[in-house]
């Protein structure tokens, strides 16, 4: 947003201490609601910091909040970022450009090699249709927002202008994903303003985004009210062949009987043999014939739409 001079003011006085910070190239980015479903604006408050750092517990939990609205989608690495503004809007006053509007700033980047999957591609473009703002993560780390005050907001994104293509590899390119928006129009260039690497008690280069993981109850062998056996995979991999979700354990599984509404008490979680993603559930139960199980998953880093099955 482009603000003319207001008549009294004057200018800033042009001197700068001996250390100024700086703020580096973009590494990954936040992408996270503008507003959240209770209409609170998401941003990081003053108050979120102890003693002058922003503690992991507090980063933690913005990554894997259960309200999406307020959640912290954090991308991998991104790359060959332009993240510049275009030249301000002029009108000529007789052959003089005066300056009427700041230029649009755009930002583009690209996701390459495995992280240039259709797949990927879609995960972000499901938020092309929403009210998005994002932090950026510096490769050294900062956090990077805009200053208001008590608070740093992330940086607001024109809705409509998100969109991430796939770019097919050649022998002289890898595979990507390229991301592109515009910054909102009211976003004001002076106003970015970030928080230290050493402001914050994570390593924010080490941080991802909670990975989708997609389940279901498989008939063969047959569903009993003591045993299932469950296949979990991504959202990533080939037709009919998910990569598969490994390591699972007995306190990673929520089993609910919603005809009873009761939950039910995992024993054992088992791996297939030669069948990866694949568990021999045991349970512990006073389910019945007819009964719909509800299976979810409780795995920090990790989010699993739930599924049922029902007792044959």
């Amino acid at each position: 947003m482009f603000e003319p001079c207001v008549c009294g003011t004057g200018g800033k006085n042009t001197g700068q201490p001996s250390c100024v910070p700086i703020i580096d190239r973009t590494a990954k980015l936040i992408l996270v609601k503008t507003f959240a479903n209770d209409g609170t604006r998401n941003s990081v408050k003053k108050s979120d910091f102890v003693n002058g750092v922003l503690p992991d517990a507090f980063i933690q939990s913005q990554i894997n909040e259960a309200d999406t609205s307020k959640r912290w989608y954090v991308t991998p690495k991104i790359n060959a970022v332009a993240d510049t503004r275009a030249e301000p809007v002029t009108f000529d006053v007789d052959g003089i450009p005066k300056i009427i509007d700041q230029g649009v700033r755009t930002f583009v980047g690209s996701f390459y090699d495995k992280l240039g999957s259709p797949t990927f591609a879609g995960v972000l473009n499901s938020f092309n249709c929403q009210d998005i703002s994002y932090f950026e993560i510096s490769v050294n780390g900062d956090i990077v927002g805009m200053d208001n005050g008590d608070e740093m907001l992330p940086i607001a994104i024109e809705t409509g202008t998100f969109f991430a293509g796939v770019v097919r590899g050649t022998k002289a390119e890898l595979n990507s994903v390229s991301l592109t928006f515009a910054v909102n129009e009211l976003e004001k260039d002076e106003n970015l303003i970030q928080i230290g690497a050493a402001q914050t008690a994570t390593k924010m280069l080490n941080t991802r985004g909670l990975v989708d993981v997609v389940g279901e109850a498989l008939a063969v062998p047959a569903i009993s009210p003591f045993s299932v056996r469950l296949d979990l995979g991504f959202i990533y991999g080939a037709y009919n062949n998910a990569v598969p979700f490994e390591g699972l354990d007995t306190t990673d599984l929520v089993v609910f009987n919603t005809t009873q509404s009761v939950l039910e008490n995992v024993q054992t979680a088992t791996p297939v043999v030669g069948m990866e993603g694949q568990y021999d559930v045991g349970l512990m139960v006073n389910a019945a014939i007819g009964d719909t199980i509800q299976v979810s998953l409780s795995k920090l880093g990790f989010e699993m739409k739930p599924f049922t099955y029902l007792i044959p």
